[in-house]
């Protein structure tokens, strides 16, 4: 296994440790659960192509409509 570092913020942390003190189970257990759940469905990123490394990554399928970031994150 490879080990690595982060950086979140105390309420994340605190949430995290009792998530998997309920479920019997490390911190990082949790969030290896966490990232293969994210990652299941995403296909790996081509690094061919720096646009597609930069627009992030979502589960197979994901369609946003026109405007629709917009109205979320602005609220118009």
């Amino acid at each position: 296994m490879k080990t690595i570092s982060i950086t979140i913020d105390e309420h994340l942390n605190d949430a995290a440790r009792l998530e998997a003190k309920r479920r019997g189970i490390s911190k990082s257990e949790l969030i290896r659960r966490g990232l293969l759940y994210m990652l299941q469905d995403s296909e790996p990123v081509s690094s061919d192509d720096p646009w597609t490394a930069l627009a992030g990554f979502g589960p197979k399928g994901l369609n946003v409509e026109p405007g629709e970031i917009d109205e979320v994150v602005y609220g118009t």
